[in-house]
């Protein structure tokens, strides 16, 4: 049985971001394809105004230590990669019954955006296929953001 743990749960900002820790926090399987010491952020944009100026309403990170996940509030020190949400599409990811659903839904975010409806982004900061190698690749392909000849 996975694990998780939210660190600090009152640092977070803003409502929508305790609510969607809490619900990462119940399906650590989301993550059970990253490798331990895999770390990413999540950033939560109000509007694609915010993600253009870099300012997020809130920011945490999860780390995935083998047994599990850590959600800690802020940046990490060296994430992977950093995962640009907004608040439209936060708010229906907390509403999905488990990892397909949740993967189906953020990888339509990716490929469909619109900015009423809901829209992600990925900024990469380490080499597409270090990430591939940590795990990133399965999910992604699994969300339909990565076609197959990549994630071999």
């Amino acid at each position: 049985m996975k694990s998780s743990t939210i660190n600090e749960y009152n640092e977070y900002k803003t409502e929508i971001v305790k609510k969607y820790t809490l619900f990462l926090s119940q399906y650590p399987e989301i993550f059970s394809d990253l490798i331990s010491g895999s770390i990413f952020d999540f950033a939560i944009y109000d509007s694609l105004d915010s993600y253009d100026s870099g300012s997020p309403i809130d920011i945490f990170n999860v780390l995935s230590n083998g047994n599990g996940i850590e959600i800690k509030p802020g940046k990490a020190m060296d994430a992977d990669l950093e995962l640009a949400l907004s608040v439209e599409a936060v708010e229906k990811l907390i509403k999905t019954k488990d990892r397909e659903e949740y993967a189906r839904l953020l990888g339509s975010y990716f490929n469909e955006p619109d900015e009423e409806n809901g829209w992600i982004d990925f900024m990469l900061h380490k080499r597409t296929q270090i990430l591939l190698d940590m795990g990133y690749g399965r999910f992604a392909q699994a969300a339909g953001i990565l076609e197959d000849e990549y994630s071999k």
